[in-house]
């Protein structure tokens, strides 16, 4: 049995802050871990009796930390023609579909490969991090608000912590069930 992982405060932020970062980095690695060697059909693959695929969850995943970045956090608009919220083109470039269909579900995603998924959450995390390198401890419990809602950036990342946990846990059943559906494992 391996020894529990020590939560460590990821280095480069006050302790305070990086300790609460090191929830949404290892909810990641979490993540990664539960589609690692994924092949593409399972992937894509919608199971009987699911909502969504793994391709589709993993694109969900990245492109709310990305809502919750550049709306929740730092104010700012959508990008109306692209459904998608503003943000620098070095992000942008790996937002090839809309935040939600106009219907508010979930934009389906498949065709992409997993490198592409893992290249994206990467660099949307690698933003993120960037932002809040450059916060206080204060300023990271400061309210903010954002349409009719108000939230610190502090709970912000929690929220997406527990976010990714959840459909983390869909992703393990999509895969299961695709799996199956494809006689693999």
């Amino acid at each position: 049995m391996n020894a529990p992982e020590t939560k460590v405060p990821i280095e480069g932020f006050p302790p305070e802050i990086g300790a609460v970062l090191w929830t949404l980095e290892d909810a990641r690695r979490r993540t990664v871990s539960y589609v690692e060697g994924l092949s593409q059909e399972t992937m894509d693959r919608l199971p009987a009796g699911h909502r969504h695929s793994v391709a589709t969850l993993l694109y969900h995943i990245m492109i709310f930390e990305v809502d919750y970045l550049y709306i929740d956090i730092l104010g700012g608009d959508y990008d109306e023609e692209r459904q998608i919220p503003e943000c620098p083109d070095e992000v942008k470039d790996h937002l090839p579909y809309p935040l939600l269909l106009e219907d508010g579900s979930y934009t389906p995603v498949s065709g992409d490969p997993l490198e592409v998924h893992l290249e994206r959450l990467a660099v949307v995390r690698s933003a993120f991090l960037d932002v809040l390198s450059g916060y206080t401890v204060e300023a990271f419990r400061t309210l903010v608000q954002t349409g009719d809602e108000q939230a610190t950036p502090e709970i912000v990342v929690e929220h997406l912590a527990q976010h990714e946990a959840e459909h983390r846990g869909a992703i393990w059943e999509a895969r299961v069930a695709a799996e199956a559906e494809l006689g693999i494992g």
